[in-house]
């Protein structure tokens, strides 16, 4: 079981940062454009499994801009980010 701890470990930060990316979207569009993003960006990033951390996959958004949403749009796993 020394891989329990950990998994309920990162789970709990997905659901915390998860409920920060849901807060993320009830900015109106103008307050996201500020940040750098979009609607759809957020939206795209909750429609991910629940297991996962949503601020690494804003963290790759980051990184990569569009193609990373376009990649998970169309269904292939984000590459792996180079400047992060």
């Amino acid at each position: 079981m020394p891989g329990f701890l950990p998994f309920v470990l990162h789970l709990a930060r997905a659901v915390r940062n998860r409920r920060h990316v849901v807060a993320l979207g009830e900015l109106d569009d103008h307050l996201l454009h500020d940040i750098g993003l979009e609607r759809a960006d957020v939206h795209a990033i909750l429609a991910q499994p629940r297991h996962r951390d949503p601020s690494r996959m804003l963290k790759i958004l980051c990184c990569h801009g569009r193609v990373f949403i376009e990649r998970v749009r169309d269904g292939f796993a984000p590459r792996p980010a180079s400047c992060c």
